[in-house]
């Protein structure tokens, strides 16, 4: 599924025009007729047996006039509405002015609103509940924040609709980066059309949407596989999914070398390594420091081999048959930040000729001793895997603005190493030299926990290790640890999940994947908020 810009969709709907004869109006009707039906859809779910009557609030550009269509269209339905106007009728033009012509010549009832105290009159003095609303005041086009009657007609909706529904974006919110226009509907649910906008998977808009679905326009198949941002789904996930030899031996698998645990961090690497196991891996072997024996040892599941990191001749010495015997390394869990560590990284970097993931300190090492150029020589698949702070060190910027530009930094940050990179968060973000950017959206409040990132980085190198492509691993490892995160909150609660949770649940986010057939609906599709 393609994510756009507002720039980018202005773009399609003009080539749409142009090329394809697609008038501005027949896709204006296009939307309407989809997100009525996704709106009919709804009320029969949440209101069974009840005919609540649907309240349109209409501003005066594109997104009223895509209200307006839902308006008749809902009416052609049997259903009960009513449109609140922002503006004099005189006042809309083009497209929105054709269909407010349509709806009064149909006998809609059309209410007026100089100032929000007429909507607050109409939610105080309603006979009765529920209160449906469709947002469409604003949608893309916003570029100043909201004042006036909008901004309390949204305050009003915000506080008397059971059911909020917003078309193409929620008012006030930043259909680019996700920021907020002073203020914003806080929808239940969002009809957006075309494509999804990226700012609706960029905070704090991503919590503003509610339930998202996407109608098409009618644009060609083809577009939807053109442009450099792309949701990752079960459909365009599962396809990455190798196929495994049943006849094949634990060699045949892959052997990952994790590279970490210090005194009192040893619990980071202990997981990254059963993940790994989870994840397919042959054979998982742990290095550690020599102060971390014998405490390593006990806390390793016993499938897992293990070596202490010690030094011959001033460098690090790795048993035989040596470093690159290993078809996958992880370094950085509960590494430590020091000299020694810094010295044996280098080493890594410089020698390793396989596949490398970088996770937590080595990330931080990377920052503080300088050493981001060295990965610009490696030729070898390497993934890095920071979250927003680590990010921010790596960059040399605040962390505010990988929070706001996380899509320009995780491309920077690829720009700066050649690595695939992984930017974690509730919305994650996968890059790589090809230059689309993957987005993973699966907010879950409960991977909010110690060692979730450890178990991504051991889900990613445990497929690296069995021969699939470091941006493949990325977005597979990726989706597959929010699949996995999911389940567990379904088994223990989004409290009472743990990492360790996750690593028993990768099985079921297997069976998803293999269980998926066929691709999303092309005239339906939606991401709910866990």
């Amino acid at each position: 599924m393609r994510v756009v810009s507002t720039e980018e969709m202005r773009d399609l709907e003009k080539v749409a025009s142009d090329d394809l004869n697609l008038s501005s109006l027949m896709l204006m009707e296009n939307a309407g007729i989809g997100a009525a039906e996704i709106i009919s859809k709804i009320l029969s779910q949440r209101y069974p047996g009840v005919d609540p009557e649907v309240l349109v609030f209409c501003g005066r550009g594109k997104n009223g006039g895509d209200g307006l269509v839902v308006a008749r269209q809902l009416l052609a339905r049997g259903g009960r509405v009513r449109v609140f106007l922002m503006h004099k009728k005189e006042d809309h033009t083009g497209e929105t002015a054709h269909n407010l012509s349509i709806l009064e010549r149909q006998k809609a009832k059309i209410v007026q609103v100089p100032t929000a105290a007429v909507v607050e009159e109409y939610f105080q003095s309603a006979a009765s509940r529920p209160f449906v609303v469709v947002d469409a005041l604003l949608g893309t086009g916003i570029s100043r924040p909201i004042e006036g009657a909008y901004f309390d007609t949204v305050q009003s909706i915000n506080r008397h609709a059971d059911t909020l529904i917003s078309l193409d974006v929620p008012s006030g919110t930043d259909a680019n980066n996700g920021s907020l226009w002073g203020s914003s509907a806080q929808a239940t649910h969002t009809i957006t059309f075309g494509y999804p906008k990226i700012g609706l998977y960029q905070m704090p808009a991503a919590s503003k949407r509610g339930r998202l679905y996407c109608v098409p326009l009618s644009f060609p198949s083809t577009w939807g596989d053109q442009g450099d941002k792309r949701l990752l789904n079960e459909s365009n996930t599962a396809t990455l999914l190798q196929s495994r030899d049943r006849f094949g031996h634990k060699n045949s698998f892959g052997h990952t070398l994790f590279i970490g645990g210090s005194p009192g961090r040893l619990g980071a690497v202990v997981m990254a390594s059963q993940a790994a196991l989870k994840m397919g891996s042959g054979l998982v072997t742990v290095a550690s420091w020599p102060e971390s024996y014998p405490s390593l040892e006990n806390k390793l599941s016993p499938e897992v081999m293990n070596f202490k990191i010690s030094k011959e001749s001033g460098e690090f010495y790795v048993p035989k048959p040596g470093l690159n015997a290993f078809s996958s390394i992880v370094a950085g869990p509960g590494l430590g930040v020091s000299e020694e560590a810094a010295q044996l990284l280098q080493q890594l970097i410089k020698l390793y000729t396989g596949a490398l993931v970088l996770d937590a300190d080595a990330l931080n090492i990377l920052a503080e001793f300088k050493l981001q150029n060295l990965l610009l020589k490696r030729v070898q698949p390497t993934v890095l895997t920071p979250h927003p702070g680590e990010m921010a060190r790596l960059l040399g910027v605040d962390k505010n603005v990988v929070v706001e530009q996380p899509i320009h930094c995780v491309r920077q940050a690829v720009e700066a190493t050649t690595a695939t990179v992984v930017l974690k968060g509730a919305t994650s973000f996968v890059h790589s030299a090809e230059g689309i950017t993957w987005i993973n959206h699966y907010p879950n409040d409960g991977m909010a926990t110690a060692g979730s990132g450890d178990v991504l980085a051991g889900m990613i190198g445990g497929l690296m290790g069995q021969g699939m492509s470091a941006v493949d691993s990325a977005k597979c490892g990726v989706f597959l640890h929010s699949l996995s995160g999911k389940a567990a909150a379904e088994r223990f609660g989004h409290r009472s999940m743990t990492a360790g949770s996750i690593i028993e649940n990768i099985s079921t986010a297997f069976a998803t994947l293999a269980e998926f057939q066929s691709p999303c609906s092309l005239s339906e599709f939606y991401v709910e908020l866990v």
